[in-house]
């Protein structure tokens, strides 16, 4: 990954769910706050933990809202897409710790790991559920 890259939010990043998408939108742009945060003049690695931890809240209502709308689909891979939310929530519950530690990861490996999983997740995974319910006609409202 290029140093520092922002999320630019683009058609290949809509699954075609309007709720979620406005999730992934907010929870980029919190993502390009962090970018903003450690090129700024003022960067902390207090500031940091505090919008990685901001970041975090959302991801767990989203993760939320999007496991529960992939149960009322009776999504057949439901419980893989779950173990993908609670492994990324470990690991970056892992990085806010240790923010905070003698020995702090690089906000830049921080940085890496949320922009390769997100743009992953969104693009790869997300998308499944959402072609999954496309396939099998389902009028689930959201």
């Amino acid at each position: 990954m290029e140093k520092n890259k922002k999320i630019v939010w683009g058609n290949s990043h809509s699954i075609g769910n309007k709720e979620i998408d406005n999730d992934h939108k907010h929870i980029i742009d919190i993502y390009n706050q962090l970018i903003d945060l450690l090129e700024g003049d003022h960067f902390t690695s207090s500031e940091f933990a505090r919008v990685l931890s901001e970041m975090t809240d959302y991801s767990l209502r989203h993760f939320q809202r999007e496991e529960n709308y992939m149960l009322n689909l009776s999504y057949p891979n439901y419980e893989q897409h779950v173990g993908f939310h609670r492994d990324y929530i470990y690991k970056v519950a892992m990085f806010n710790v240790n923010l905070m530690s003698s020995t702090p990861p690089s906000p830049q490996v921080v940085l890496n790991f949320l922009y390769e999983w997100w743009n992953f997740h969104i693009m790869r995974k997300d998308v499944e559920y959402e072609n999954f319910k496309s396939d099998n006609d389902y009028k689930v409202d959201y």
